[in-house]
């Protein structure tokens, strides 16, 4: 005679098959040789050739739409799951099967998202496609050096710029721009070669406020949707990044690394302002970090000084502008949500969550050695 727990076993809506391959993509993805040799050019690229080439035929940022039809969808598919289940609510029975539906539903989740996109996190870093000797940990003096000559670069780019040809920027400028941009250096970079652009302005651009986003890739329909709303100088290194999304550089500071590389080869002072705007925050930020860890707050607040005097009146109002938009914006967002973003990065192999994205200055100094 069966034990009530063999009984309860065979209710149960286990999905063994489902599972078994949940189990080998897990095992495939712990080859980043297999995922660069094989996913990257057989699966993820096909796939998001053939998603760009659908949505990037529409005028909207179809992507949003669909998170908002999944959050409805999973609402009421829980309520449905919830009431299907044939059993007391109190009991073992009820609360085990839905355990597992639940589990089973996650699980499909987890292969569908890996496969169109998430086995990206564990391909080769583009170390060896630059021919690249990255540090892991850069100095204090490194990144005052760094400070300090993009403090030079802004002043000089920033002086080539009329504040009228700034003024008279839009986005779809700035994405036709950014194709071109992609176009030049995927000359010396064929990786970098990107086809069947789709880029939509954000249709709520509010969503960002409170997820504390500015930009994202949509992996569902290969879309990358930029907020419309951004201060414009941020617009160019910010495409660059989800561009380098599509193309599967799904570590954000990889994605940093190929916007980086965009602007600073970039022959358009536009991108190559947007991008040393960026570095130096990420660079000030870093040694500022470092000299609060020693608790030198003279130190800390000479070198803030120092940076202000030595940066030009419209380089000082340019950041002005963008600091001042992001810090209108830092109350809205939900609370908790960077913590889980955060944690997203860190199962997805980015080891330093959110701050991988300042990481792009390690990258950037190999990338300044070399050269």
């Amino acid at each position: 005679m069966m034990s009530e727990a063999t009984k309860l076993g065979q209710k149960l809506p286990w999905n063994y098959k489902r599972y078994l391959f949940a189990l080998i993509i897990f095992v495939f993805g712990s080859s980043k040789q297999l995922i660069t040799n094989y996913y990257l050019p057989y699966v993820y690229r096909p796939i998001s050739f053939l998603l760009r080439s659908i949505s990037g035929k529409l005028g909207i940022a179809i992507g949003e739409w669909l998170y908002l039809i999944i959050c409805i969808s999973l609402i009421i598919k829980i309520i449905k799951l919830i009431r299907k289940i044939d059993a007391p609510l109190l009991s073992w029975d009820y609360w085990s099967r839905l355990i597992v539906k639940i589990f089973n539903g996650l699980v499909k989740l987890y292969i569908v998202f890996q496969l169109i996109w998430g086995l990206n996190y564990q391909k080769q870093t583009p170390a060896s496609d630059f021919q690249l000797n990255v540090p892991t940990r850069y100095t204090e003096s490194q990144m005052d050096s760094l400070s300090l000559q993009l403090i030079q670069q802004m002043n000089q780019t920033r002086a080539t710029i009329p504040d009228a040809s700034i003024k008279a920027l839009r986005f779809k400028g700035i994405l036709e721009q950014s194709l071109l941009q992609y176009g030049q250096m995927s000359k010396q970079y064929s990786f970098l070669a990107y086809h069947h652009p789709s880029i939509k302005k954000a249709a709520f651009p509010a969503w960002g406020d409170y997820f504390g986003y500015t930009a994202f890739y949509q992996p569902f329909t290969g879309e990358a949707i930029v907020r419309g709303d951004l201060p414009v100088l941020t617009l160019p290194y910010t495409v660059s990044h989800e561009i380098a999304h599509q193309l599967g550089y799904a570590s954000e500071t990889e994605a940093n690394f190929i916007a980086y590389i965009i602007g600073a080869e970039s022959k358009d002072p536009l991108f190559q302002y947007s991008t040393q705007l960026q570095l130096f925050t990420y660079a000030q930020q870093a040694q500022l970090l470092s000299i609060a860890k020693r608790g030198d707050s003279l130190q800390f607040q000479k070198v803030i000084n120092r940076n202000k005097q030595l940066l030009s009146p419209v380089v000082l109002a340019d950041r002005k502008q963008i600091r001042d938009f992001f810090t209108r914006k830092q109350d809205l967002q939900i609370p908790g949500s960077t913590q889980l973003y955060n944690q997203f990065l860190k199962w997805n192999q980015q080891a330093n969550g959110v701050e991988s994205y300042n990481d792009v200055l390690l990258w950037a100094l190999a990338y300044a050695h070399k050269k």
